[in-house]
Formats: structure tokens, sequence, C-alpha cells
């Protein structure tokens, strides 16, 4: 199997359950409300490959290691492929009486860290301001 093959074939299987109900769970109903899970999906990807070649002695090496080293180098073949899935539940739509209404889930970790990068951010345009001020008197 090829490559293109196999990377559209991981692609498909993925697409196929990759949806909220499969990861979250059924449209759930309480009373008069029922509840639709809202779920964030994204897939990212790479690979790589590579190819040996029959290499040349390099000045450093003795004529003992460059031979050894021949009959590896003359079929090097590589390759790699990485994969990584992030699933996450961002919200939930409420419908009650044929009213729906959508609902987020606010992550508070990512609040307080995005704060935080700001901050970090708004100290070091800070410092770097006030090393210029200090070159130019």
């Amino acid at each position: 199997m090829e490559v293109k093959q196999l990377i559209k074939e991981i692609k498909e299987n993925l697409e196929k359950s990759a949806n909220t109900k499969s990861i979250f769970g059924d449209v759930m109903k309480v009373d008069d409300i029922s509840i639709i899970p809202v779920g964030s999906f994204t897939m990212k990807g790479g690979g790589g490959g590579g190819f040996g070649s029959m290499g040349s002695k390099t000045e450093t090496e003795s004529e003992e290691e460059s031979k050894s080293d021949e009959a590896g180098a003359k079929t090097g073949k590589g390759g790699g492929l990485g994969l990584t899935v992030d699933v996450k539940p961002v919200g939930y739509i409420k419908v009650k009486d044929g009213i729906a209404e959508y609902v987020e889930i606010i992550d508070k970790t990512r609040v307080i860290l995005n704060t935080l990068k700001v901050f970090i951010f708004m100290i070091v345009v800070s410092g770097i301001k006030s090393l210029f001020r200090r070159k130019k008197k």
C-alpha cells in the first residue's frame, strides 16, 4: 500500500467516526429541554521520507570506518508519519419551547494562560522600550 493511499484511508476513517455524537454522546432530553453537545475536532499531520546514497569518505574518517559504513550507506531508506487529534467540548445547544440557545463552555485555564501571555508580552515590550530610551541618552 502506498503512503498516499494509507493517509487517505486514515483520513476517511477519522472523518466517519469523528462527529459530535460519537465523541460526546447523543442528544439529551431533560423534561422539556433538549441538550445538543457541540465539539471541536482538529486533526494535524505530517510526514517525511528519505533515501540513502553512497557517501564519500570524510577527512576525519579512517579507511576502516569508511569501509564499514559503505554497506549501510548504499541501502539507506527512511520515512515517518505523525498525526495528532484534538477533540474538546466547546458548548451545547439548549432547545426549550422551540427556541434554541447556544451556551459556550468557558475554559478557565485557557483564559488564564492567555491573560498571562498578554501580561508577559507587555513586560517584554516595556523592557525593550526602556533599553532603547537608555541608548538614546
